[in-house]
């Protein structure tokens, strides 16, 4: 293992003095147009960063949803009133057919209802 890894370095070194000889041939005025294209071709300035938006926003309904719940569940802060009594009054009626029709009677929409659906009703019964 020793030996591959002295032969990896030999070849690191070939490599670097290659390359600083290339580096050397190459016109300072190639250099400034490579330089030129370089600087040109990064950004300028960082993107902006668009993660945080959603976690104020995430953040802001999970908040709200707290509160929420929070004031839901709520325990009351008194007790409840105690109950009016209730007085003695006659009982509310029941079924009062005068009563009834007279409500029929007091609305003309179901008699303009039953006009217009008068075909079908016809023919369901027939």
């Amino acid at each position: 293992m020793n030996d591959r890894h002295d032969h990896d370095e030999g070849f690191d070194r070939a490599m670097r003095a290659l390359h600083a000889q290339a580096v050397d041939a190459v016109s300072p005025a190639v250099r400034a147009r490579l330089r030129a294209a370089r600087q040109a071709a990064a950004p300028a300035t960082p993107a902006p960063r668009r993660g945080l938006g959603w976690v104020l926003a995430s953040g802001g309904a999970a908040v709200f949803a707290l509160a929420l719940g929070l004031q839901l569940n709520r325990a009351p802060d008194r007790a409840p009133a105690p109950a009016a009594p209730v007085a003695n009054t006659a009982p509310e009626p029941g079924y009062d057919p005068e009563t009834a029709l007279a409500t029929l009677d007091e609305s003309p929409d179901l008699y303009l209802w039953l006009a217009a659906n008068g075909d079908a009703v016809a023919t369901a019964t027939e």
